[in-house]
């Protein structure tokens, strides 16, 4: 009686590897003899996802550029959280498609963690998720990294969706290692020792990407007293956000709504503000949360913490708050939902 062993055989990418990839990457999103390509993959991005304007995917990729593809940055990563694992798995990665390349924090975690990518793009971000990976491949073709359309044969997944998907994945993925993501958003705490310098950067964490992402703040905590006025001297300004048709039919579909049902709120002329106990906002809308006492926003927070993703505050008795304007700006150890990935993909077993 013949017993057929099966065998799976991954690819592994050593550090030293992957450290001249990132430096690779860099000098190919720089080299003038790429542009037109480059400008090709973000034409087909921007006919697949009518939120991707010019300016979102140049925001997101020059983001990408400063915090992903710094060699000193890997260096310093690899030193503080470990060596790849030399036990190469297969990883599945279900990537969102709300932002330009949102996914790809995922794809370099897992071939810095020594394991190999397959990747199953959204439909809404799939060309620059694309280009990223054919960047990859004129590094080295022999990198373990694939689009796919089916995740099989699969031995760990990382999937990002809403909390609808998410439940869905949870049991898809269930007899496997697996992070699945949901929906989150981000909330900005006040406390009246605020600036001017202060708002311009919460001006940033709200509008950036249009209030797209889960980074995004859709909330702000305030003392009942607080005076709003100085901050909406300032997100008045942001008139820019107008000039793209989606967000200013949002912003006009939800005026028309709070009038008609006689929703009190403040109208900045770009953006609506009204309070409101829930966390995650619509886009062109901005929730207030009033609170009394510290122990009610403590209170408040836990009560929302599985779905917030950043706290954006200058109190320092805010737990992993982090600066005004910041929120946007995620570095190589901003895990989102504050689940280390590259631990997870170091430890598969």
């Amino acid at each position: 009686m013949s017993v057929l062993l099966l065998v799976i055989s991954v690819n592994h990418m050593q550090k030293a590897h992957f450290i001249a990839l990132i430096q690779f990457l860099k000098s190919y999103f720089n080299d003038s003899s790429n542009k037109e390509k480059i400008e090709l993959f973000i034409e087909r991005a921007k006919n697949e996802n009518a939120w991707f304007s010019d300016y979102l995917i140049q925001h997101a990729m020059q983001s990408i550029e400063n915090q992903f593809f710094d060699h000193d940055k890997w260096t310093d990563f690899f030193k503080i959280n470990g060596e790849p694992s030399p036990n190469a798995k297969i990883v599945g990665l279900v990537l969102a498609g709300n932002l330009p390349a949102v996914g790809l924090h995922d794809i370099l975690m897992t071939l810095a963690s020594g394991n190999e990518a397959w990747i199953k793009p959204s439909s809404q971000d799939k060309a620059l998720i694309e280009l990223y990976v054919t960047s990859v491949k004129e590094f080295d073709s022999s990198i373990p990294i694939k689009m796919v359309d089916r995740l099989q044969g699969i031995q760990a997944v990382i999937a990002t969706g809403s909390d609808f998907s998410g439940g869905y994945f949870a049991h898809y993925f269930a007899q496997m290692p697996h992070i699945i993501r949901k929906n989150r958003s981000s909330m900005a705490i006040l406390n009246g020792q605020e600036r001017d310098s202060d708002f311009i950067g919460l001006a940033r964490d709200i509008f950036t990407y249009y209030g797209l992402g889960c980074r995004n703040v859709s909330t702000l905590a305030v003392p009942k007293n607080y005076d709003l006025v100085p901050l909406f001297d300032v997100l008045t300004k942001e008139t820019w956000v107008l000039d793209h048709s989606k967000y200013s039919n949002n912003f006009q579909y939800h005026r028309t709504l709070f009038l008609l049902n006689q929703i009190p709120h403040y109208d900045l002329g770009n953006l609506l503000v009204t309070e409101n106990e829930a966390l995650v906002s619509p886009v062109g809308v901005l929730y207030i949360h009033r609170y009394e006492q510290p122990a009610d926003l403590s209170a408040w927070i836990k009560l929302h913490e599985d779905k917030i993703q950043c706290k954006v505050s200058l109190s320092k008795d805010i737990q992993e708050g982090i600066a005004f304007g910041m929120s946007q700006e995620p570095g190589l150890a901003d895990f989102a939902d504050g689940i280390n990935t590259y631990d997870f993909l170091i430890n598969l077993s």
